[in-house]
Parts: structure tokens; sequence; C-alpha cells
């Protein structure tokens, strides 16, 4: 059955990526979640989706270019706001999967040590746009899930050589494809698509899927619905 990752917690908003909308997600019934990573100036593995912090918290600065320390002196560092990768480990449920989304390809080399050190490698999918900072996970966990993340990069492209292309060189454990896939390509082509995919032992990870309906056509042929439309989406697992 398809498992359920949370996006950034319970979805896209004002709460997005804190630790309470990350463990909501689960209690509600989520198998995991999916979160972001940046690495700040003092090396920490802070969990935010933009580059910067205007969006959610009006302040003008770039993740890359603030320490941790300033980030807990300027009152943003807290349960409802802005936290770790360390911390979402050290408080998220034992069997809770994290789709963990490397936006920084500066963070590569340090997301699979730690994640190793709460011994959760196995349950860890580490996805990246950064196609080749995922070889940085590999060459310091060699145990470790990569997942291609797949967008704007693809347009124009043969999707099935663009594929082929990819898997040959990194060898990942999972594609995450976004849902205008079937937009572009109509259902039955795409869903024709997924099946050859996990025919030769690729998982999918489709993003961002919100549309219950749509959600209830692909569902047998997916693995991960990264969502931010939770309660919808968790009420199709009571039926088959």
């Amino acid at each position: 059955m398809v498992k359920v990752l949370g996006h950034r917690g319970m979805g896209e908003g004002n709460d997005e990526n804190s630790l309470l909308s990350l463990i909501r997600a689960v209690q509600i019934g989520a198998d995991g979640v999916e979160t972001d990573v940046w690495l700040t100036k003092d090396g920490s593995l802070l969990l935010a989706h933009d580059e910067d912090l205007k969006r959610l918290y009006g302040v003008d600065a770039k993740v890359k270019e603030i320490t941790y320390k300033e980030l807990k002196k300027i009152g943003l560092i807290s349960d409802e706001k802005l936290t770790t990768l360390e911390k979402l480990y050290l408080e998220l449920p034992n069997n809770a999967i994290v789709n963990v989304e490397i936006k920084d390809p500066d963070a590569a080399k340090f997301v699979g040590p730690l994640v190793n050190s709460f011994n959760a490698i196995e349950r860890t999918i580490f996805s990246s746009f950064h196609h080749e900072c995922l070889l940085d996970v590999k060459a310091n966990t060699p145990d470790a899930k990569i997942g291609l993340l797949i967008g704007e990069d693809a347009k124009g492209k043969d999707p099935v050589g663009y594929l082929e292309e990819l898997l040959n060189r990194y060898k990942p454990y999972s594609l995450h494809l976004p849902v205008q896939l079937f937009d572009e390509f109509g259902l039955e082509t795409g869903l024709a698509f997924l099946r050859l995919l996990r025919n030769n032992g690729i998982k999918i990870a489709l993003w961002t899927i919100n549309d219950p309906e749509l959600a209830l056509k692909v569902r047998q042929h997916c693995d991960f619905f990264i969502t931010d439309n939770l309660l919808s989406i968790l009420a199709l697992k009571g039926g088959r």
C-alpha cells in the first residue's frame, strides 16, 4: 500500500517544517514526513524550504549566512518555528519515514552521518533536485537511499531517455515525480510510465498530490504520496 508523507509536515503554510507540524502529521496517521534541509553558517542542519527567512518570518537573511545562535537570539528557534534535523530525529517516532530533501548541496555530506547516528538510515530517503550532491550522500553513507527529484530539468526532453540516463548514473532508490506529469502525458500514459519504472525496481514518490480523486486512480502505481492535503489523502487509506 502506498505510504503517505506529510509535505513539510502538515503542509505548506505558516508552520511548515516546524517540529510541531512534522510531529502532528505522524500523530494523525501519516506514515512519515517530507522536510527540507539547509546548512547554516555555523554548520547546523536547519529545516527550511526557502533559501531565506523572508516569506515565513519577515527576516531579510539567508539561511546559509546566519548562525543557529543568531536565529535563537531573535526567537526563531522553537517547536513552532525553526528546528534542526537532529531535533526531528530525536522527537519523531522511531517508525516514521523521513524524506530529507537536500536544498543546500553543502549539507549533503553531513546528513547521512547524522541520520546514521540515530540508526534511521533504513527509514530515510535523501532526495534533491541537485542530483550530484546525492553522490556525496552515498560517499559518506553507502547504505543511504537516494531519490532523484524531477522537475523543470526534465522539460523539453524525451522522458524515457532522460530518466534512463539518470538511473544509470545515480542508481537511485526512488524517483520523485511531479503530479503534473499526468497533465502533460495524460492518465493512461502516465500510469504506463510509472509501471515501467516500478517493474525495473524503482520506487515512485509522487509530489505534491493533493487531489483525492486523482490519488485514488494512481495509488496502486506509487510507493509514496507527498501531500499538503494530508487529512483527505489519509482518508483514502481506509479503502483498498
